[in-house]
């Protein structure tokens, strides 16, 4: 906090900022401007304390954690078309501590620059989430349920380096968005030269009712007229070192992966109810390494479906997810899992303060009563 303060005191200083420009907003932050508005800066701190209990065949374990603890900077210099974001995450998970205490991930989650002059023709350039799936680019801190679905964990395609051009109101018709990107391929934390594979992205979106706020988990602002977003995904990764693109673990075989990824997902909400689902399919080709036997690309489908009702006159919510994890036929890697859960949250101070519950069976090829029973307790606090 003594950092924040100091930041904010000489930032204001430089730029003769008056007293009144500088101001916090809830839900939003610490925010300095200066007296044209060219320059701004926001400051944010959110983090999440979890508890956990697995009840499987081998026993019930627990464990508390704290799951992220994140501090971002945004805002814009020389003019609002010239905006920024850098965050941090410093939890042991964000930085993908091991138990024998090395750090396999940088604290560094994203630094992006955006110039959007030009409605149709927004440039984004930077270390960010890439705009693939919905639910991944959605911010953990703005779910509807504890953590995301499996199928998202398993197809996403989280952060890399690189560009894209985009519009969040294509033609100014208040009902299209597209996204267009080239990424390094290397994931998050990618700082070296590499060979020449890439990451091609493109994604377009259509909001037939009119744009709102559908990259924010539970209806809220309890919308009063019926809203819904419909989406679609592809990418495709050249050379992927890992097995499930840009993420996940590099193949047994040392080798790497052409893959191709799609993937469509519907929004919708109205007056307090929400509901959203996905489609994922994701297929492979080896290249394989100097290691035997190759290991097979981890080629398959998923999804999920995912809905919740804020109660009137209250800030409860009940939610429900259920989602697979399919493999191809043929030969993959990849192993069928599924998932079935109930959830709860109170909306304290909106998603800045709440506290979410949920309880999930998880299971996989051996059927239902092969499974284990999971229940998450987390409290959240952003300011």
């Amino acid at each position: 906090m003594f950092f924040l303060l100091l930041s904010a005191l000489v930032f204001a200083q430089d730029l003769s900022v008056p007293p009144n420009n500088i101001v916090f907003k809830p839900n939003k932050g610490l925010e300095i401007k200066s007296g044209d508005g060219d320059f701004k800066m926001v400051t944010r701190l959110r983090a999440q304390q979890r508890y956990t209990l697995i009840d499987n065949e081998e026993g019930v374990s627990h464990g508390f954690q704290l799951r992220r603890a994140r501090l971002m900077f945004k805002g814009n210099v020389f003019g609002e078309h010239n905006s920024y974001k850098f965050e941090l995450a410093v939890s042991p998970k964000d930085m993908g501590l091991k138990p024998e205490g090395t750090i396999s991930k940088s604290p560094l989650l994203d630094w992006y620059f955006y110039f959007s002059q030009i409605r149709d023709l927004n440039l984004r350039m930077g270390q960010y989430k890439v705009p693939y799936s919905r639910q991944r680019v959605v911010s953990s801190g703005n779910l509807q349920m504890v953590d995301r679905s499996l199928a998202n964990g398993e197809f996403n395609l989280d952060r890399d380096v690189g560009m894209d051009i985009r519009s969040k109101d294509l033609f100014g018709l208040d009902m299209f968005r597209y996204y267009a990107g080239i990424y390094m391929g290397e994931g998050h934390s990618s700082y070296s030269e590499g060979d020449l594979g890439m990451m091609y992205l493109a994604r377009f979106e259509m909001l037939p009712m009119g744009l709102y706020k559908d990259y924010v988990e539970s209806d809220l602002n309890r919308t009063t007229t019926p809203k819904m977003s419909i989406g679609a995904g592809f990418a495709y990764v050249d050379e992927a070192k890992r097995d499930e693109g840009i993420v996940g673990s590099i193949p047994s075989d040392g080798g790497t992966t052409d893959t191709l990824n799609f993937n469509a997902d519907v929004g919708f909400k109205y007056s307090g109810l929400s509901f959203e689902g996905a489609y994922f399919w994701r297929e492979g080709t080896r290249n394989p390494g100097d290691e035997s036997p190759v290991e097979e690309a981890r080629n398959g489908t998923g999804f999920y479906a995912q809905g919740g009702y804020l109660f009137a006159h209250s800030n409860v919510e009940i939610s429900t997810r259920y989602g697979q994890i399919l493999p191809a036929d043929g030969e993959t890697s990849l192993t069928a899992e599924n998932e079935a859960g109930i959830g709860f949250s109170n909306y304290v101070g909106e998603h800045s303060l709440k506290l979410q519950g949920d309880l999930f069976r998880e299971w996989g090829p051996d059927g239902f009563s092969e499974g284990e029973n999971e229940f998450r307790l987390q409290l959240q606090m952003a300011y």
